[in-house]
């Protein structure tokens, strides 16, 4: 079990363990203690105008847990996630499962035993007192095995936690400002409204339904709503020019050339080419952030994508007009978009670069045979993330993005904290390190990344042949004669 009760003892000095008392007092329950076996939660977030933006759906079963995310613009179209009690799962709109794990599994649990009040019978150290919004606090550190640190900020007069910082000076680090609570039952108290950082969004629980009926079905992962059909594996051919993997496809029969790129969320269409493939547009419109700011895009559905022998029926793309920005540099020369998550996500994908080949296969396939290096790839953000190490000491989290031509980026945290010299928003790294594998000696920017997270580009990986397994969340990097 991700969260378990523990007798109170020596773990926690003496102030501690009052504010946690204090805590425990103020709320009226603790995990596992009997109070809310189960839990529906229904909810939504708004923007700085108070426009809805999210709406949300979280069900529990002790720690167990599923959530769906819709946006009121786009209903009917859902992304969900969850925990099975040995694993935290992910899903993008195409209902494609994929595993989480790493660093970013540490951070939800932590967050599952914050908002499921399993937080005051765990190992904690007072830390200080400190003035948050106008009001003196006491910062109690929480740890918990196989989660992130927790500073609670705890209102000595009332018990509620004003704010909670899961991986205080980690890579995750993540300040939630609580806002209030709410009474579920006489005298029981859940977190109902918070934001999250700087950020102005406020997340509200607007509905509990305690000890409600659940079954095992209500917390898997749903099935997906898009599917594979595999004709044969063998492998077909791409296109490698000095900055770019190029794949072919067939979209409900219409033949378009792609850039392939791991750092998309999703599949991309361009506008004209989904005109000219008839793929269906759905009510309602989006935006897509990207490195070059946010462009608006719409979901269209599309009745086949076909990869050589391997063809994906009944897909949920995204859609927008490539021609109006230049985005991720489709090099003005009309290609039909970008492929990405979803090429992967429901398949096992060989990726020869040096061959020019490229193969899919089914997820079950046996991989025994393959040698390489394998990671475990973190996938929470629809892009592979290894971690990898910066100038030899440094722990980074590195996303994958054939999509960029070469330039590494890094962000602020990342500069400032390690000290990094600039010129003019950039520096030569001294190495990044995976393995036995060291990249050096190659220019860094600086762009809007949090904490301790970097992007690689083509540059680096046209260096490896790859077999991406996302179902299974794990790369295998082999390195090839280039």
């Amino acid at each position: 079990m991700l969260l378990t009760a523990q007798a109170q003892g020596p773990r926690q000095d003496a102030q501690a363990a009052a504010l946690l008392a204090k805590h425990r007092a103020y709320v009226g329950w603790q995990f596992g203690d009997g109070t809310f076996r189960t839990m529906r939660i229904t909810g939504y977030i708004t923007d700085e105008s108070g426009e809805k933006t999210v709406n949300f759906t979280q069900l529990w079963e002790g720690a167990l847990y599923r959530q769906t995310y819709e946006l009121p613009k786009r209903p009917g179209i859902s992304e969900q996630s969850g925990f099975t009690g040995n694993l935290f799962w992910r899903t993008d709109i195409n209902g494609f499962t994929t595993p989480v794990y790493g660093d970013e599994a540490k951070y939800l649990a932590s967050i599952t035993a914050l908002q499921q009040e399993g937080t005051t019978e765990l190992p904690a150290t007072y830390v200080e007192n400190k003035t948050i919004d106008g009001k003196l606090a006491g910062i109690v550190r929480v740890t918990m095995d196989r989660g992130d640190a927790i500073d609670l900020a705890v209102d000595p007069e009332t018990g509620a936690y004003v704010q909670a910082t899961v991986d205080p000076g980690g890579a995750y680090e993540a300040t939630f400002h609580i806002l209030s609570y709410a009474d579920v039952l006489p005298g029981k108290k859940i977190i109902a409204t918070f934001r999250i950082d700087a950020n102005k969004h406020v997340h509200t629980h607007a509905t509990f339904e305690p000890n409600v009926a659940v079954s095992d079905a209500d917390l898997h992962p749903p099935p997906p709503i898009a599917s594979w059909s595999f004709e044969n594996h063998d492998p077909y051919p791409i296109t490698l020019t000095p900055s770019r993997i190029l794949i072919d496809a067939t979209v409900n029969g219409v033949k378009g050339r792609f850039i392939l790129d791991t750092g998309a969320s999703s599949i991309f269409l361009d506008d004209r080419f989904a005109d000219q493939a008839n793929a269906q547009a759905l009510s309602g419109s989006g935006t897509t952030h990207t490195l070059y700011g946010n462009v608006k895009n719409r979901v269209r559905r599309v009745e086949t994508i076909a990869f050589g022998g391997a063809t994906l029926h009944n897909v949920l793309v995204y859609t927008q007009n490539f021609s109006g920005s230049d985005y991720r540099g489709l090099d003005r020369k009309g290609y039909a978009g970008l492929v990405g998550f979803d090429l992967f996500a429901g398949a096992i994908v060989k990726l020869d670069i040096y061959a020019s080949k490229m193969t899919i296969l089914d997820p079950s396939a046996d991989l025994s045979g393959v040698h390489g290096l394998p990671l475990i790839v973190d996938l929470s953000e629809g892009i592979p993330a290894v971690p990898m190490t910066l100038n030899k000491t440094i722990p980074v989290n590195v996303y994958l993005d054939t999509g960029n031509p070469g330039i590494i980026f890094f962000g602020p945290d990342l500069v400032h904290k390690r000290n990094i010299k600039m010129f003019s928003g950039c520096a030569n790294i001294e190495s990044l390190t995976i393995g036995p594998i060291t990249y050096a000696g190659e220019q860094a920017c600086e762009w809007n990344f949090a904490a301790n997270n970097m992007l690689v580009g083509y540059d680096f990986l046209r260096h490896f042949d790859y077999v991406f397994d996302y179902p299974h969340g794990r790369i295998i990097l082999t390195p090839n004669k280039n």
